[in-house]
């Protein structure tokens, strides 16, 4: 597995902040052309009151751990720009996914993702060359009820061919998401690159 690193001062990994930047896995890459790296975008859900993960989003941090674990995934973006009691969703989800495992140095972190299309759009752009040379399987993880939305935004972002999914069974409300699904289904729809909404520098 290559190694992949922190994009330049946007992407932090909170152990090692010093990793080697994205352009050197770039240029490692292209010397061995047979290496792919398979990278997992775990999207944000919602916290509680005291900042901690709601059960959804620590759901789907379980089967970020599980890829993670089975070898089909080595490193672990977190882009999701969104805090609650002063407790920044990325960092809980961090905490979560070392708690289970995770090295530490294999969670890149880039908190600018303000939606679904805003998340895809910062993990994507980090990867940059590497989508264009089919150097990368990317797998999108969250919610069942989740994925079609994700689909269809990333059929207008990269090539079918290096997508998956790590998808989370647990936890979906009728209402309050399989419902109000629909109307962001159709957002995308009809926005599919301009509803991203992404701060033009991370949450602190």
């Amino acid at each position: 597995m290559a190694v992949i690193a922190i994009e330049e001062s946007n992407y932090r990994c909170i152990i090692h902040p010093d990793s080697n930047s994205l352009d050197s896995l770039r240029f490692r890459i292209a010397e061995k052309g047979r290496w792919k790296v398979k990278v997992g975008l775990i999207f944000g859900y919602g916290q509680n009151a005291d900042g901690s993960l709601l059960d959804q989003t620590r759901d789907r941090c379980d089967v970020g751990v599980a890829l993670y674990r089975g070898g089909k995934i080595g490193k672990i973006f977190l882009t999701v720009a969104v805090e609650q009691a002063g407790v920044k969703m990325a960092d809980a989800m961090y905490h979560c996914l070392v708690r289970q495992g995770v090295t530490p140095r294999d969670i890149l972190i880039n908190r600018r993702g303000l939606n679904t299309a805003g998340e895809m759009d910062v993990f994507l752009t980090a990867l940059g060359p590497l989508l264009s040379g089919a150097k990368v399987q990317v797998t999108f993880i969250s919610t069942w009820y989740h994925i079609p939305r994700i689909f269809w935004l990333a059929l207008w972002r990269v090539s079918p061919r290096l997508i998956s999914f790590g998808i989370a069974w647990r936890y979906a409300h009728p209402w309050a998401d399989v419902c109000i699904e629909f109307a962001k289904m159709v957002n995308a729809i009809l926005r599919p690159r301009s509803s991203a909404r992404i701060l033009k520098s991370p949450l602190q």
